[in-house]
């Protein structure tokens, strides 16, 4: 075994010196883990589930500088992803009809339950959220803002003003902290409101559900089941 270690190194080395390109290992983890992505349970998730996706990237992790967004869709629908503390980048998303009427059944417990906190149209301007979310079919943040709706009040509102007040977003769990926020790197890399997060990204979702992250190395793919 020694010995054919030896002779690989070798001809490593060889045709290294002769100026061949040498084959690099190729990454063998994903850079992307979707929460539902589980073959346990058939890659499936229903009703108001929120669906988590986090990538976490060598060449993206840095938080002390600013770093380009990696670019991941839902059925081609751009997900927007926000820098955590921990260097990896996050996002929620989740079917748009489904967790408004959950929201509304959890409208008399404010923050417990099935609360999705306020709901705001993709038409919100950039500088209320702190970042644009115009490719989604509307988001709920985690506090209140004015123009926004709760499940029970109609499709979401154009949104306005500040965010700000209680946490009432209670269904993402431990969302970590955004990046950034000083000097030169913007909260979460993207600009996003602190209060307003965790973000839930909403689309109408339904059937086969492909969530994509494109980068250098080839795209990759998690095909899920709604």
């Amino acid at each position: 075994m020694q010995a054919g270690v030896a002779l690989a190194a070798a001809l490593v080395a060889a045709a290294t010196a002769a100026g061949a390109t040498v084959p690099q290992p190729v990454h063998a983890e994903p850079y992307m883990s979707v929460s539902a992505d589980d073959e346990a349970f058939g890659r499936t998730f229903a009703g108001s589930m929120v669906v988590e996706v986090v990538v976490r990237d060598p060449d993206i992790r840095g938080t002390g500088e600013p770093s380009g967004e990696p670019s991941v869709t839902v059925d081609g629908e751009p997900l927007r992803m926000v820098q955590g503390t921990d260097g990896s980048w996050y996002a929620y998303f989740a079917d748009i009809g489904a967790a408004m009427a959950a929201d509304a059944a959890a409208s008399a417990a404010a923050g417990r339950g099935m609360d999705f906190g306020v709901f705001c149209a993709p038409s919100t301007a950039e500088q209320v959220l702190g970042a644009s979310f115009a490719d989604a079919d509307g988001v709920a943040v985690a506090r209140a803002v004015a123009g926004g709706a709760d499940g029970g009040d109609g499709p979401p509102g154009e949104c306005t003003g500040a965010v700000g007040g209680e946490l009432l977003n209670s269904v993402v769990r431990r969302a970590p902290r955004v990046s950034g926020g000083g000097g030169e790197v913007p909260p979460g890399q993207i600009g996003v409101s602190p209060d307003a997060w965790p973000v839930v990204q909403l689309y109408s979702l339904s059937g086969s559900v492909d969530v994509e992250y494109e980068r250098a190395g080839g795209t990759e793919r998690a095909e899920l089941e709604y």
